[in-house]
């Protein structure tokens, strides 16, 4: 990777981060190019503007958030799954560097003021579903049952993370892990396989 693409790449990390923690509108560029330690030339080398930018972060998140997912997704069952997710989250909490979901985070606050940038938020957000549609296949349910199924485990998931978000509160990860399981196995029962 050439030294310029470095620049970009780590700007848009150090941007995702920010917006993730703080905020897309209480991040400023000047706070970006402190955390990159870049010169203030160097953003609007790469960004027209801070909406350039916040839309560059959408595949960061993405690569970064799925991959994680994935990893934990990798021929695993639902409650093998969950539990790694609750592992990697509770750490993440108690250590300070969890902030809930980015996508939920960056996506709602977008959603007004930067409509077409929470369109592609969005979008990112059904494509993560997609993995609790594959790992809710692989407990053995047939891909009718799991589409419907992820869709109502994926919507807890977010709202749990959400609610984190808002109360800093530790023990939404300890609900969302047991609310993901038991509403698994009610509505795996429920639907059938």
């Amino acid at each position: 990777m050439k030294k310029g693409e470095q620049s970009k790449n780590h700007l848009i990390v150090c941007a995702a981060k920010l917006f993730w923690r703080s905020g897309y509108h209480a991040t400023g560029i000047s706070e970006i190019l402190k955390e990159a330690a870049l010169p203030k030339g160097s953003f609007y080398f790469y960004f027209k503007s801070k909406k350039d930018i916040a839309a560059a972060c959408i595949t960061y998140y993405e690569q970064t958030v799925t991959a994680t997912l994935q990893e934990f997704a990798n021929n695993t069952a639902w409650d093998v799954f969950i539990k790694k997710i609750y592992d990697y989250m509770i750490d993440a909490a108690r250590d300070g560097s969890h902030y809930g979901c980015p996508f939920a985070v960056v996506g709602i606050e977008l959603a007004m003021a930067e409509p077409e940038i929470a369109q592609h938020y969005a979008a990112a957000l059904k494509r993560l579903k997609n993995v609790f549609t594959a790992v809710i296949m692989n407990s053995g349910i047939s891909e009718e049952t799991a589409v419907k199924v992820a869709d109502i485990l994926f919507t807890m998931y977010e709202g749990r993370l959400l609610l984190f978000r808002i109360s800093g509160d530790c023990q939404q990860f300890e609900k969302m892990r047991q609310d993901l399981q038991d509403i698994f196995k009610l509505l795996t029962t429920a639907i059938g396989k």
